[in-house]
This record gives C-alpha cells, sequence and structure tokens, in this order.
C-alpha cells in the first residue's frame, strides 16, 4: 500500500480530477480522507492509499503532478516550503522578473513587501513552494540574481 499526501483546489469536481489517474492505471482505492476543515490558501489537503504495482504508482504520481500539488508519497517529502528575505532594490530591479525567474523553479506563492522610501532599499519576504530534488537549481539562481541585480537572499533553515 502506498500513502500519497496532497493539495487540490478548492473547488468542486478536484477530488474527481485525481481519482481518474489512479482508476486509469488499475490500481485500488483502500481510502481517501479529504480534509476541507484543514484548508489553507485555498488548497485542500488530501491523503489517498491505494494499493498498485511500484511501477504503476510512478505513472500514477507523474499524472498527478500535472493536476495537484503532491506533498508526500509514502512518507517521503516532494516539496519543501522556504521563507526567503530579500533586501535591496527589489521593485527597481524589476521585482516581476524575479518572480518569473523563480517561478521556472518553484513557485512564489506569497510575497510582502516593504517599501520606506522609493529612495532606498526595498525588503520582500517570499514563501516559496520547490520539489526537493529542485532546491539547489534554485539557491544557484538566488546566487545569480545577487550579482546580477545586487539583491542579497536570506534562506530559511530546511
Amino acid at each position: 500500500m502506498i500513502t500519497i499526501d496532497l493539495e487540490l483546489k478548492d473547488r468542486p469536481g478536484e477530488l474527481l480530477k485525481i481519482l481518474t489517474p489512479i482508476a486509469k492505471a488499475g490500481a485500488n482505492i483502500i481510502s481517501i480522507i479529504h480534509s476541507r476543515e484543514e484548508k489553507r490558501g485555498g488548497k485542500v489537503p488530501v491523503r489517498i492509499v491505494i494499493d498498485a504495482e511500484e511501477e504503476k504508482v510512478e505513472k500514477i504520481v507523474e499524472e498527478l503532478k500535472k493536476i495537484a500539488t503532491l506533498k508526500k508519497v509514502d512518507g517521503r517529502d516532494k516539496k519543501v516550503y522556504l521563507d526567503i528575505v530579500v533586501i535591496g532594490h527589489v521593485v527597481d530591479t524589476d521585482v516581476r522578473d524575479t518572480i518569473d525567474r523563480i517561478n521556472e523553479i518553484g513557485l512564489v506563492e506569497d510575497l510582502d513587501l516593504i517599501m520606506p522610501h522609493p529612495e532606498k532599499e526595498s525588503s520582500a519576504i517570499m514563501r516559496i513552494t520547490v520539489d526537493k530534488d529542485k532546491i539547489d537549481d534554485l539557491f544557484y539562481l538566488f546566487e545569480k540574481l545577487e550579482k546580477e541585480k545586487g539583491l542579497l537572499f536570506i534562506k530559511s533553515i530546511i
């Protein structure tokens, strides 16, 4: 048996979307826990326990990644949440470009910006979700952006 923890958008039909790849792969659903009362950021946590052969599980996981945010598969974390502080001329160095480049690797889920004065440096706190296997790529991007834009990225401890 394999346990899959994921997050779905809180919209009608989202649960059905994740059941389709499981059924198509011929896996048996043992249980589903849909925790609407634990909704956070417009997303609902769901835990599915399935009975399937390992090669089918890999295919199911790949399909689920396309339609949901995978958190864990059989106790193994798939995503990491980072809180990053950015210091410098965050807005003047094109904050949209910075976010777009980060979003190529992970996802900026939240951004809080503090601008004391247009002439002074600003700071931002970014909440970023990234696949565990892409953390090094993200940190390399931070180094590039620091050199290119004169920003300082302060990373949270993982």
